[in-house]
């Protein structure tokens, strides 16, 4: 298995190899990243943990795909910072999920209005989601590497195609 600067390393290549960083845009990447976070919503009111390691998966893939639209190199520096974070106190998922909900919605603002020169804030607005990640993954006893490791085994191989700035892949088409 590889280490999550690997797969962070891999997911990139596969999303310049696949045009997603110049021929896609933040906000279409961010739809998709609503998307990813709704299917992630419902393996948690369903309790279905497969589900839920998925897409804490494949939304860290397409937030490595915004962090890289954006220039923020940083993304594994701070996935590292949260390592030590405790939380003061325990939050239960419900509530994790809509801290979630917050800092998606400051991150669609910067995304919308973002001077591309100027990366600053949503640098550190993405701290925010990849903790929620984080938490919600070691609410339901898994490794925030393996949900990523899982999502790149799924999408390393995948073909397709860009339509209209998004990559719908070769069973969809």
């Amino acid at each position: 298995m590889a280490d999550l600067q690997q797969l962070i390393k891999n997911i990139e290549q596969w999303a310049e190899d696949r045009n997603l960083i110049e021929g896609s845009t933040p906000q279409k990447q961010f739809i998709k990243l609503m998307e990813e976070f709704g299917e992630l919503c419902s393996g948690v009111a369903k309790n279905k943990p497969d589900v839920i390691k998925d897409s804490i998966g494949d939304c860290f893939v397409v937030m490595v795909i915004l962090a890289k639209q954006n220039h923020i190199d940083s993304i594994l520096e701070t996935i590292s910072n949260l390592d030590s974070f405790q939380p003061v106190f325990e939050l239960d998922v419900e509530a994790i999920i809509a801290e979630t909900v917050v800092s998606f919605g400051m991150l669609a603002s910067e995304l919308m209005g973002q001077n591309l020169e100027m990366p600053t804030k949503v640098d550190a607005i993405f701290g925010c989601p990849c903790l929620s990640l984080k938490l919600i993954s070691r609410k339901y006893n898994l490794m925030l590497t393996d949900c990523v490791q899982a999502a790149w085994d799924e999408i390393k191989d995948r073909k397709g195609r860009m339509i209209n700035g998004v990559f719908v892949k070769e069973g969809d088409l």
